[in-house]
């Protein structure tokens, strides 16, 4: 007894707050049940269970007996206050789906919203909906739920309006006991069933990311088999911080800037004011990096009163910046960001500057990942392609690059093998060869605000060879930015594309606007035209940076002359792969790329079937479209820049 007592005391004494960790369902709760907390803005996790839902509209309770269940999630927090997750469900009961008719793999979208301006310590509320735009109404439900916290004890009542007897239906409550940091402990009832679970939480860090590890076990009243999960937790917006000035490892000079690694150095000192002009060929993901870098350099070494940047593109102007030496000084030193520290301006028309470090003539090599899974579909669980790519380019003269791309097949499945239902998405790679020559031309018009064009020419995959064409204004801060794209190619893999028509030739007009919504940090774009593979019709996109890793959401309406009207939501998930910063030898640099991973689902009525949709809002994609490489993905503009002021001071700072 004493020791029963000794442990409540010290568990009560030295317990933590409550964390909010995934439930069985993916989105932040107890079990099976939600609670009212949501993830938080950058927060993205996998998660694995083999729970067995109970799909019975009659809710037998031994409807789960002989039955495997794999349950994959992706939740993430995009926006504030609200829960995404996308959910694919495979069961191996091929019994049942003869016999009754049950749809044995889906995917499925999930949502919550907490209601803000409610204080955290009165109570937090939040609704939500399971399976949005779904079919499968075993899963459906709409709910409400409020959640208090006591120190370490959360107490959630709530109420679900499901579609059938199997759905959570009714009136739910649940309490969660976290007696210490990576402990947590919970009970529910979820209107079926009585559940208890037990969670585990470890907090990793690999270089400056922070990883959290957990893993899950829960069971029932009445129907008492153990089932397990397993998550692995990415907080991208929680990185160790380093405001420690590393002498040794940034440069302290001009001198010592040029041989930093970066190209097409110029500068000079007129009327006390030092001209620099450079272009970033050595940070990977982000010219911010850079421009933060020079703008570091040159205000620790430079007794010029102020100082006028010119970051460049394959040798041809981006961006002007100004500062103040002794004003930027002062930001380096406190952190403190005056609003009006940063002067940006038009495209500058400074004399000719002598030029070293030249890129010209150097090859670059890129490393990437190209991963392609559709997991769900009406055709297999999970269908997969992973290559790497390895693509050499080299600028020949101003805004001229030329690029060579070579695709090496690591797997495959069935199902993306030649003539099977998605050997379009890889367009049958199944042997190494270079499936992308490119002859990339850019071109800008000297305006009040940026117009840059591209032309490509050249074989964009394999099989498929013509040109494309890009022009791209955007307003003087780059809040605004409208996009005209015309592409025509000649596809000699697929002339009988959609197994009823043939044509050998793929067209895409676009024309879009995007928006850079400086309250969300994110870029939202219009989208709308003929897209490469013949829908037309509009895209919505939300695409939003947690440093480097970017998420984007896209909701899009299209209509086709084969496959008729779609709704399709697609998550996309790019991730870098390799080091922030090229490897520069004297005869090659080497860089990583983003790898990236994408899900989408058709949105459909009660009770339709989600088809895939194999060809849908495909484009025209590579390493040198305007939005990818001149624009580096839409963020080297004066308003990004501004409001992600912190990664100038913190990459030359040593974070």
């Amino acid at each position: 007894m004493k020791k029963y007592l000794y442990l409540c005391f010290s568990t009560t004494l030295f317990a933590s707050p409550v964390d909010s960790l995934p439930s069985f369902q993916g989105f932040k709760g107890a079990i099976n049940t939600p609670n009212a907390t949501v993830y938080k803005e950058g927060e993205f996790e996998f998660l694995y269970t083999n729970q067995g839902d109970d799909l019975s509209p009659s809710s037998v309770i031994d409807y789960r007996d002989n039955k495997e269940q794999e349950n994959y999630f992706l939740n993430m927090g995009i926006v504030p206050n609200l829960d995404l997750n996308f959910r694919f469900i495979n069961i191996n009961d091929n019994e049942t789906k003869s016999k009754r008719g049950y749809i044995l793999r889906d995917r499925v979208i999930n949502f919550k919203y907490q209601l803000p301006f409610i204080p955290k310590d009165l109570f937090q509320i939040a609704v939500g909906m399971q399976d949005v735009g779904g079919g499968a109404s075993h899963l459906s439900n709409k709910y409400a739920v409020v959640s208090k916290d006591f120190k370490n004890v959360r107490a959630t009542i709530g109420y679900a309006q499901g579609k059938t007897e199997g759905s959570t239906n009714g009136t739910f409550g649940s309490i969660e006991y976290q007696p210490f940091d990576w402990l947590n402990i919970a009970g529910e009832y979820d209107t079926h069933d009585w559940n208890a679970a037990i969670k585990g939480n470890y907090l990793a860090t690999i270089g400056q990311q922070k990883i959290n590890l957990g893993l899950m076990a829960k069971s029932s009243a009445d129907y008492n088999d153990i089932y397990f999960g397993l998550y692995a937790n990415f907080p991208f917006n929680d990185k160790s911080k380093s405001l420690k000035i590393d002498t040794k490892n940034i440069p302290s000079t001009i001198a010592e800037l040029k041989k930093y690694g970066l190209s097409n150095i110029s500068y000079r000192i007129e009327n006390n004011i030092l001209y620099f002009e450079y272009e970033n060929t050595l940070y990977t993901y982000s010219d911010i990096d850079a421009l933060g870098m020079v703008l570091g350099a040159l205000t620790m070494s430079n007794k010029a009163e102020n100082i006028v940047v010119v970051s460049k593109k394959s040798n041809i102007k981006q961006l002007t910046t100004q500062v103040n030496t002794k004003e930027y000084k002062e930001f380096l030193t406190t952190g403190e960001f005056k609003s009006n520290l940063l002067q940006f301006s038009g495209i500058t028309t400074n004399k000719k500057l002598d030029e070293s470090n030249s890129d010209r003539f150097k090859p670059t090599l890129t490393l990437k990942p190209a991963f392609v899974l559709v997991d769900g579909s009406e055709y297999g669980s999970f269908d997969y392609t992973l290559a790497m790519q390895a693509e050499l380019s080299m600028r020949l003269a101003k805004g001229t690059i030329l690029s060579t791309r070579y695709n090496v097949p690591l797997a495959i499945s069935d199902n993306f093998e030649e003539g099977r239902v998605f050997d379009y998405r890889n367009r049958n790679k199944t042997a190494a060869e270079i499936d992308q020559i490119l002859l990339s031309q850019y071109f800008q018009i000297d305006l009040p605000y940026r117009w840059i064009n591209l032309l490509q020419v050249g074989q964009f995959d394999r099989k498929l060879t013509g040109g494309s064409f890009e022009s791209s204004i955007s307003s003087l801060n780059g809040n605004h930015t409208l996009t005209a794209k015309a592409t025509k190619l000649k596809d000699d893999m697929y002339h009988n594309l959609d197994r009823y028509g043939f044509d050998e030739y793929r067209e895409e007009r676009l024309l879009s606007y995007q928006y850079y919504w400086e309250p969300l940090n994110s870029n939202i774009k219009l989208t709308t035209g003929e897209f490469l593979y013949g829908d037309e019709g509009a895209m919505l996109s939300l695409e939003r940076y947690f440093s480097d890793t970017a998420v984007r959401f896209d909701i899009s309406q299209t209509e086709h002359e084969v496959k008729g009207d779609n709704t399709v939501a697609k998550l996309t998930l790019s991730i870098p792969f390799g080091t922030t910063q090229k490897v520069k030898t004297k005869y090659l640099d080497i860089q990583g790329d983003y790898l990236t991973y994408n899900r989408r689902k058709t949105i459909v009525s009660q009770g339709e079937a989600s088809y895939a949709q194999p060809h849908h809002l495909k484009e025209v994609e590579n390493s040198f479209t305007l939005e990818k490489y001149y624009l580096n993905n839409n963020r080297f503009h004066p308003a990004y820049i501004k409001k992600n002021y912190n990664r100038l001071r913190n990459v030359f700072l040593g974070e």
